[in-house]
């Protein structure tokens, strides 16, 4: 073989060993990539769903019931309907009534406490339990990843208290998004390059990824998705936690 043919066959099995090392290395790490991105998103979800279950909370302390409505939710959130209980010191009070016991100051009359009505969303920041601006509100509604294309879904409702269905009725809500609604751009794959549709044929394609997980979320009877609260039952645990 001529020097100049043993240069070329160096440079393609060069050229070849660098390919199987890429396609080696893709193999092994857009499966890993994958799973990945599904507990990405899943904690940003997740995230999100718990703010809402704040404000749900916040709704039924104040409304007595759960809203299914973003908007009306948010607006009734602004109004000034909750009646707390605000202790005051009366004017007669002593300067050290705060040192001494509470039960005791207000059994003297050195705090007395007033029935207020106050603004929920005011209360939560008051409390501490919620950091969140009315202008960042405005995103939680919003599914992530979906370029505020998708909203979490949104339901209130209530269920009887009794195991025979008679009696009193517990207020529910659930707030929830799909797997397919989260990885909508996994499914549409249609203007995917030829390059990513080349590593799909040996790597699998995120379409299928995702309808293999459904199916594992399905024989595990899983909600195919991510949510908060649960409409059929008085339950605000969400299934990510």
């Amino acid at each position: 073989m001529s020097k100049t043919g043993s240069i070329i066959l160096k440079c393609v099995l060069g050229i070849l060993i660098v390919f199987l090392c890429i396609m080696i290395f893709l193999c092994v790490n857009r499966p890993q990539q994958r799973e990945s991105e599904y507990f990405t998103r899943r904690d940003a979800c997740g995230e999100r769903l718990k703010v809402i279950r704040t404000l749900e909370e916040a709704h039924k302390a104040a409304y007595g019931c759960y809203c299914g409505d973003f908007d009306t939710l948010l607006m009734n959130l602004h109004k000034q309907e909750q009646r707390v209980m605000k202790k005051e010191k009366s004017p007669d009070a002593p300067d050290s009534v705060y040192d001494m016991p509470e039960l005791e100051a207000i059994r003297k009359g050195w705090i007395v406490q007033k029935e207020v009505y106050v603004v929920p969303l005011d209360k939560l920041r008051e409390d501490k339990k919620l950091t969140l601006t009315d202008e960042q509100l405005a995103e939680v509604i919003y599914v992530p990843y979906t370029h505020k294309q998708t909203k979490f879904k949104l339901q209130a409702d209530s269920v009887s208290a009794s195991l025979s269905g008679a009696g009193d009725k517990l207020p529910t809500f659930q707030a929830s998004v799909t797997l397919d609604e989260l990885f909508a751009d996994y499914k549409n794959t249609e203007d995917n390059g030829v390059f990513h549709k080349f590593i799909e044929f040996f790597t699998g394609s995120d379409a299928q990824w995702l309808i293999n997980k459904k199916a594992e979320l399905k024989d595990m009877d899983r909600f195919l998705g991510w949510k908060v609260g649960d409409i059929s039952a008085p339950n605000t645990e969400g299934n990510f936690e």
